[in-house]
């Protein structure tokens, strides 16, 4: 299996030009997309690629914002799928020994029909490293579809001028003559 900082150093030959650049935060949408809403995977980056870089915290914890934005489940039960799945990339017994519970009780809480008490939740998001965030409305209807590099079309791109740094683009030209 590939560490994560070796999934980041594949070269750019293995990749569409100019389409996917492969940051952690990218991987994570990645295996979102593939993992939890079960798009096709892409070329460079398999299932198990995308499982063993769940184990890197920077990794999970967008994975994890990414499961919870987007579950309309009433139980949670997106989000805990998400969940499981990171915290078996991470190790299950090694979580369930920091939490201080067993590791079938760990696997029971977040499998399907679990039900977790939040004080376990919380527990389980302290040996994680994250940490529950309210947001309002407005945020989550600004978030409310994923869109990967893969998808966008190349029309849509920016131009030239606006993604060079440092380089202001030209102002607008007017066409009337009462300009002058």
């Amino acid at each position: 299996m590939q560490t994560t900082t070796n999934l980041l150093r594949i070269s750019n030959a293995t990749m569409a030009k100019g389409r996917w650049s492969r940051s952690e935060e990218n991987v994570a949408i990645e295996a979102y997309s593939v993992l939890m809403a079960y798009q096709k995977p892409n070329r460079t980056l398999t299932k198990a690629d995308l499982l063993s870089a769940l184990a890197q915290p920077n990794i999970y914890q967008d994975f994890l914002k990414l499961a919870l934005e987007h579950d309309t489940s009433k139980d949670l039960a997106h989000f805990r799928k998400g969940l499981l799945l990171v915290v078996k990339s991470v190790g299950l017994t090694s979580v369930a020994q920091q939490i201080g519970l067993s590791r079938l009780s760990l696997y029971r809480m977040l499998g399907k029909g679990g039900n977790p008490r939040l004080g376990s939740l919380l527990s389980l998001f302290k040996a994680l490293g994250v940490h529950l965030w309210l947001v309002d409305n407005d945020f989550k209807k600004a978030r409310s579809r994923i869109v990967r590099p893969k998808d966008v079309p190349s029309a849509f791109a920016l131009p030239k001028d606006i993604r060079r740094p440092g380089h202001a683009p030209e102002p607008l030209r007017s066409n009337s003559k009462t300009d002058s």
